[in-house]
């Protein structure tokens, strides 16, 4: 396992302003630039990598999030 449990991660993108990652619970938080804040259940750690090396944010959470991942507004 990872010695790493939780990373954030502040993003360029027009619309997310970062990101938080715990990786025993696979749960991804993100920080809208809008206020708003989600919570994205059982993110595999593979999803955060690709979202990571992805040009394009938006695009990676639409391919790879966005209807693939139970949600909740905090």
């Amino acid at each position: 396992m990872s010695k790493i449990k939780t990373e954030y991660l502040g993003v360029e993108s027009s619309f997310v302003a970062s990101l938080r990652y715990t990786y025993a619970s696979r749960k991804l938080i993100v920080f809208y630039k809008s206020g708003a804040s989600y919570e994205y259940s059982d993110v595999k750690p593979s999803i955060i990598k690709k979202i990571r090396r992805s040009n394009s944010i938006g695009s990676a959470f639409h391919e790879y999030i966005f209807n693939n991942c139970n949600f909740k507004k905090i």
